[in-house]
């Protein structure tokens, strides 16, 4: 961690600072009964925290010598590219395919095809994200899920 992220870390934690004055300002509300501030100003609260993480590793990692990496140094573009074509095709297929197809479908391209993890930890992994997500939306939360193709199931 070097200058960027010192950068990166103090830019967040005005934002942060700002964003929780802002909230603060519509109205927190109560917990049984929350404003319109009250995400913000706790989404405010929790970047402030991350930022000042970030800001304050920065100095540690200066007392102990490490040298800093260059800003664009171990990036793989090609696996930004296919993440973003993965995610771009999800956008595409969800209402087609339905949220749990292509949900899964999603999680195995990115961890069997682009981190190239073991198929049996790809596929786990997709089936329990999904179930997760599908639980917390749709059951917990009682949101609209696309059905899809396996709309006949009836989830």
């Amino acid at each position: 961690m070097g200058k960027a992220d010192r950068i990166s870390g103090i830019f967040f934690l005005i934002f942060a600072l700002i964003t929780i004055i802002k909230s603060y300002r519509l109205g927190l509300g109560k917990i049984v009964e929350p404003g319109s501030g009250f995400l913000f100003f706790w989404m405010g609260i929790v970047l402030a925290i991350l930022s000042m993480v970030i800001i304050f590793s920065t100095f540690d990692r200066k007392k102990a010598g490490e040298p800093d990496k260059p800003l664009l140094g171990d990036i793989s573009f090609r696996k930004i590219i296919l993440v973003l074509a993965a995610v771009f095709l999800y956008a595409l297929l969800i209402e087609t395919l339905g949220f749990i197809l292509v949900t899964v479908m999603l999680f195995v391209f990115i961890l069997g095809v682009v981190e190239k993890k073991g198929w049996l930890f790809t596929v786990l992994s997709s089936v329990i994200v999904t179930s997760a997500a599908y639980l917390l939306f749709k059951t917990w939360l009682q949101t609209q899920l696309p059905a899809g193709i396996l709309g006949f199931l009836r989830f």
